[in-house]
């Protein structure tokens, strides 16, 4: 009888330290955007798959350093390069081996803007931990009652890494559109983000500036 009162008390220990370690949605989230917002500083990359009807799926990844950034796309038989910066952009053609270049007159969005997703998590959705494995925690993301954009997707899903707190995926459907974006990395070089003309040697330069 001792020898099992001891074996129940040491279960109780056992359990009560998984429950004091475990960690809510809500928590699990918070320290994903603290890694995120390093992206202020240093940069991000992300990858963002998008698949529709007919068109079918366009890939494309993203390297992000303050106001430059690269986006790598391909898809529907064809693929680009992209560059810009606060004034000037480059888009490379490699079936026509051309680089134009171009006045950069969008309206400068938000820093990170392409990050602000996950944010939106915590701000019009209901958080549950739906899965939970060695590497990763998966967590489903239902749109809150109190979400009025209509737009917004009714849920989504998204897997954190355990290993850097930083997204693995996070997967949505928008109308037609199957969206997933993947891979988030912090730490993006200026160097990776310009263009450089010497890397094109074999490249016709179209300026229509």
């Amino acid at each position: 009888m001792k020898t099992r009162r001891i074996i129940v008390a040491i279960l109780a220990v056992l359990v009560c330290g998984i429950s004091a370690y475990a960690q809510t949605a809500e928590e699990i989230v918070q320290k994903m955007e603290d890694q995120l917002s390093r992206a202020d500083k240093e940069g991000f990359t992300m990858d963002l798959n998008m698949k529709m009807p007919i068109v079918g799926l366009i890939k494309s990844h993203s390297s992000v350093a303050g106001d430059k950034m690269k986006v790598e796309i391909s898809g529907a038989d064809k693929s680009s390069t992209l560059w810009q910066d606060a004034t000037t952009k480059w888009e490379y053609n490699p079936e026509t081996k051309e680089v134009t270049i171009t006045k950069n007159e969008m309206v400068k969005k938000d820093e990170n803007s392409d990050l602000s997703t996950f944010s939106d998590v915590t701000e019009g959705y209901d958080l549950s931990l739906s899965k939970e494995t060695a590497d990763a925690w998966y967590i489903a993301c239902k749109r809150s009652k109190t979400n009025k954009d209509k737009d917004a997707p009714k849920k989504m899903d998204l897997c954190v890494s355990k290993a850097t707190n930083l997204p693995i995926y996070l997967k949505m459907k928008k109308s037609i559109l199957e969206i997933s974006m993947e891979n988030i990395t912090i730490g993006v070089s200026e160097k990776s983000v310009t263009f450089n003309p010497a890397d094109y040697p074999d490249a016709t330069i179209v300026d229509k500036r």
